[in-house]
């Protein structure tokens, strides 16, 4: 019997990976804090120490993690023989080059796990309400892409707002993009 596969994950795409990934997937996933993304060195660290431990196991492995997520990310998959989606970032992922189109225009595009992980980030970063604030007001509006597996709250969106005084446009999200990014890093159909 082959060993079960790994996916090393970054936790912005939890509520969506969970929704779509079959139940009976002869995959385990290990999670890395979104949160990460603010601290290259951090983040490096975390994939290593993931990467090393599954390649002690042999065990093959995959990223769930965008090229641009950190500069040297390519390269560490390489030199542990895992796979990496062809995306840039999350984004990418779960809409393909049509976000490139999203972003025009002064727009963030966020999801669900992005505006969830939003104060971790901050911690990360060592910012007040105000440096989030002097950050994202470069944006004219935040899109946040809904999937509707673990939907945002009115309280949620409204309290993000109150932080960084952007505003928030919800547009829903079809999963189909993501699916097939998925199945193309674990070499699997979901």
């Amino acid at each position: 019997m082959s060993q079960r596969k790994l996916l090393i994950a970054c936790r912005v795409f939890q509520d969506e990976l969970t929704a779509v990934l079959p139940e009976d997937t002869d995959c385990d996933v290990s999670w890395i804090d979104a949160g990460l993304h603010a601290n290259f060195d951090r983040l490096e660290a975390a994939l290593n120490e993931k990467l090393s431990e599954a390649a002690a196991t042999g065990r093959d492995v995959s990223l769930l993690f965008g090229s641009g997520c950190h500069p040297e990310i390519c390269r560490m998959a390489r030199h542990h023989g895992a796979g990496i989606p062809q995306v840039k970032n999350c984004i990418e992922a779960f809409c393909g080059v049509h976000a490139r189109e999203l972003e025009k225009h002064r727009t963030m595009i966020l999801t669900p796990g992005w505006i969830r992980s939003w104060r971790s980030i901050m911690e990360t970063k060592g910012w007040d309400e105000t440096d989030a604030r002097i950050n994202l007001g470069v944006y004219d509006r935040i899109l946040l892409l809904e999937p509707g597996v673990a939907p945002v709250s009115d309280e949620e969106i409204l309290e993000f707002f109150d932080l960084v005084q952007v505003p928030v446009e919800v547009q829903p999200l079809d999963l189909e993009c993501f699916r097939q990014c998925l199945s193309g890093v674990l070499q699997v159909l979901i």
